[in-house]
């Protein structure tokens, strides 16, 4: 995979496409099934603005698995203060330690309690 990954390091990267800030991150755990749901929300500066959770890919396991909010816009920009929430189902995307949420200022850590 490092082969493959690093071709993909070096396309061009999108301009569409920017991390952005967010303001809380919320946790939860369906009981039923064990599953994670990860919630990253704030303000995002554009109505047009696709916000989403993308997970970096890795070879192996890090200590704290990179998770992007990346925000996309799908028009013209059109400007406005609009709340924003984005979802992603955690799944497998676990560090051996956790998840580490990374938007345009700031991260933030989350220890977790690996089930494998």
């Amino acid at each position: 995979m490092a082969k493959g990954y690093a071709s993909f390091e070096s396309l061009p990267c999108a301009r569409s496409c920017r991390l952005i800030d967010f303001d809380l991150i919320e946790l939860s755990t369906y009981l039923q099934r064990g599953e994670r749901l990860l919630v990253v929300s704030g303000i995002k500066p554009w109505a047009d603005l696709h916000v989403s959770l993308e997970p970096l890919a890795y070879s192996g396991s890090p200590d704290f698995w990179v998770i992007e909010v990346v925000g996309r816009l799908t028009a013209s920009g059109l400007p406005g203060l609009v709340d924003f929430s984005a979802a992603l189902r955690l799944g497998n995307i676990c560090g051996s330690k956790g998840i580490e949420v990374v938007g345009a200022t700031k991260t933030e850590r989350r220890t977790l309690v690996v089930e494998r």
